[in-house]
């Protein structure tokens, strides 16, 4: 009370919710100051693997912590038969058919009147037919022309569309798909080299599921190790600065890192708030000792 009283400053006191995510220590008799705050480890790239049509587990062939190749096969399964009927559909869509008919119909159209317009004119130059009816034939082929260079503009569009969307579905299946060939069974595939990570735990041989997200493959070397830091420590961080880290899974052991990232935006926008800033970390893992998920102590050194 009577330190309050007086103003004085109170060893540990801050403001009324304010979370200390970071602390500064007291410098080191080596005329350092240290930067200490707890971060967290994630993969370095990260991707889904998504199982994106319902169909049942043929066969699963990675599990958690096998590394992996860009391409390789991680599962197969079944199509069901909702699912192979909802692939041929999209392979001929039928708005195509449609554009076609019309198109065809068109150009149908115009041949009489082609030929028409052809005899009309004669006539007319011999002044043997008014030229009011060649008139009309003219603007009705202007119209049909006009009408035609739409239609094939659409089907144009449309088929670009199709050609595209055959060659998402060939990715999202693991195969080549065209219309009238698409396999009951595929594949699904990882997009990157990696570990997997994680094992969807419903994916098992014989299992009938519907879309969800199968398996998470990760690049973990280098790790990166994600932290807030207090706007007076931040403003002390630079990119390339070198930090120690320990973890509390593994101890005894240290890691060396490096600053790779800096917030200039403050996680906290309030104006009562204290400001904190994302920091990023490259944490190299030759071994594999380090897992996504794990806490971590940083100390950072930062000289006088």
């Amino acid at each position: 009370m009577l330190a309050i009283f007086l103003g004085l400053s109170i060893p540990g006191a801050g403001f009324a919710g304010e979370v200390p995510v970071t602390r500064a220590t007291t410098p080191p008799s080596n005329g350092e100051s240290e930067i200490i705050f707890n971060g967290k480890l994630f993969c370095s790239l990260k991707r889904g693997i998504v199982l994106p049509f319902k169909g049942t587990i043929t066969s699963l062939r990675a599990r958690s912590g096998q590394r992996v190749g860009a391409g390789e096969i991680l599962a197969t399964y079944r199509l069901a038969p909702e699912s192979l009927m909802a692939i041929q559909q999209r392979l001929s869509p039928p708005q195509l058919a449609e554009m076609e008919t019309k198109l065809a119909e068109v150009q149908r159209t115009m041949v009489p009147l082609t030929s028409k317009q052809r005899e009309l004119t004669q006539l007319v130059q011999k002044k043997l037919a008014p030229s009011q009816g060649l008139a009309q034939v003219n603007e009705e082929l202007q119209f049909l022309g006009r009408e035609k260079a739409a239609l094939q503009e659409r089907l144009k569009k449309d088929r670009q569309l199709a050609k595209q969307d055959q060659e998402v579905l060939s990715d999202l299946v693991g195969t080549a798909v065209k219309t009238g060939q698409v396999p009951r069974e595929v594949s699904l595939k990882t997009p990157i080299s990696g570990y997997v990570i994680w094992v969807n735990p419903e994916m098992r041989e014989d299992a009938e599921l519907p879309p969800l997200i199968a398996f998470q493959v990760g690049v973990m070397d280098p790790m990166l190790l994600r932290a807030q830091a207090f706007e007076i420590e931040a403003l002390q961080v630079r990119v390339g600065q070198p930090a120690e880290v320990t973890l509390d899974a593994l101890p005894g052991r240290k890691f060396q890192a490096k600053v790779s990232r800096i917030s200039w935006f403050s996680i906290t926008v309030g104006p009562d708030q204290p400001a904190y800033y994302e920091v990023e970390l490259t944490v190299p893992n030759p071994d594999l000792d380090l897992k996504e998920g794990l806490k971590a102590r940083i100390v950072l050194r930062k000289s006088e």
